[in-house]
């Protein structure tokens, strides 16, 4: 009986020593991840959220993936390298440099350490952690850190050099027709100063985190769309707009005459100004002996204001009745009392095709492009399953009629 026991007791010593011993094995892959989806479903997951922009989302199953699962240093590596990018985009700064540099640590020499540094740095610097980054531009000679500058120097910030290459760039963005004005020396002396001036005010503003707050990055997330929706209409335009032809311009010219080939009325003035009965007569005196307040400018019919005094509609109306030569009765606008003389005047005529042709070959492509937009707006509407829910409200004092 005493063997019995003895074997019993041996037999289920062993069963335990079994157990422990094959624990560990038993404890690698946890139920979320040994369950229906596997491994490869998770990786399969991942993607299928990202490519529905559900970034968060992905970045969470690609972790949980990682925390699970043993695969080859380069493979993790680049696993951990993408799930970086992923946080920058949804600008999680600091989860994007926590896997930038598990990436490092993993595999320290990849195809994709050069890009990868880059990040690193641009993660750093919308931390507002300037020096830092200053750092790590230093610290990996892959980024170029001794790079001679492009162009002559033409500022210096700290150690930072400005060059005539980057401010041409940044003039590449503001419209043509102010770039004009920069050519001129002492204007470009200008605009460099103030690029510098919002450069140093723009590190200040991220090393107070204002960069990083909720509003900013929602706000920067919108002017990005809005960027890049506007960069993909411009092609969408440049490929359909077909080749506008003089005959075209002439077509469109021939049926909008009454709108683009008309000039109107336009009148110049003197005025004087007075403020009593008696100084009625010396305002009269002055405009009449070419006196007083010329407007050189041509006024258009129609417009709302006299450059000098402001809006003046009623005034207007009556000068434009007036002949060339001819002094106006006095005209109360506001406070103050007026005499205007009427210096010259252009009656309504309608322009030749020749005089019309750049502004109306301007409209013509402008319905155009604005056709292929809409167009393309409509089509993008119907390629997916859109329903506006939106109504607007009902006016309340409308009424209706029977």
């Amino acid at each position: 009986m005493k063997n019995l026991l003895s074997l019993v007791s041996i037999a289920m010593l062993a069963v335990v020593i079994v157990l422990v011993a094959t624990m560990p094995r038993r404890c690698v892959q946890p139920a979320a991840v040994t369950g229906v989806m596997g491994h490869e479903g998770q990786i399969e997951f991942a993607h299928k959220l990202l490519s529905k922009g559900l970034k968060a989302q992905a970045a969470e199953v690609f972790e949980g993936y990682l925390a699970h699962v043993r695969i080859a240093p380069l493979e993790e590596a680049k696993l951990l390298y993408q799930l970086g990018g992923i946080y920058m985009e949804i600008y999680k700064y600091e989860k994007a440099l926590m896997m930038f540099y598990k990436a490092e640590m993993v595999a320290p020499k990849t195809d994709f350490t050069d890009e990868m540094n880059r990040k690193i740095v641009e993660a750093l610097e919308n931390l507002g952690m300037g020096a830092q980054a200053r750092y790590e531009t230093q610290a990996r000679t892959s980024l170029g850190g001794a790079r001679e500058p492009e162009g002559a120097v033409v500022a210096r910030i700290g150690k930072r050099q400005i060059t005539d290459a980057e401010i041409d760039q940044a003039l590449a963005s503001v419209p043509q027709w102010m770039r004009k004005r920069f050519e001129e020396p002492d204007r470009r002396r200008e605009f460099i100063t103030e690029y510098v001036a919002r450069e140093i005010l723009y590190s200040k503003a991220k090393r107070l985190g204002l960069d990083s707050t909720g509003e900013v990055r929602r706000t920067l997330e919108q002017v990005k769309k809005q960027i890049v929706v506007d960069e993909l209409v411009r092609k969408e335009i440049g490929g359909k707009l077909e080749k506008i032809t003089p005959e075209d311009v002439k077509l469109y010219f021939d049926a909008h005459q009454e709108t683009l080939g008309v000039e109107p009325a336009q009148i110049k003035i003197r005025y004087a100004r007075f403020t009593g009965e008696p100084g009625k007569e010396e305002a009269l005196k002055k405009v009449t002996a070419g006196e007083g307040t010329a407007v050189d400018e041509w006024i258009p019919a129609g417009a709302p204001a006299i450059p000098g005094i402001g809006e003046a509609k009623e005034a207007l109306a009556v000068l434009f009745q007036k002949e060339k030569n001819q002094v106006s009765d006095p005209v109360k606008i506001k406070d103050a009392w007026y005499v205007f003389l009427l210096v010259d005047k252009k009656e309504k005529r309608q322009k030749s095709f020749d005089e019309a042709k750049l502004s109306v070959e301007y409209e013509y492509r402008m319905k155009k492009e604005r056709n292929i937009a809409d167009a393309l707006f409509k089509k993008a509407l119907e390629e997916e399953e859109v329903e506006i829910l939106y109504a607007p409200p009902k006016d309340e004092h409308a009424t209706t009629q029977e």
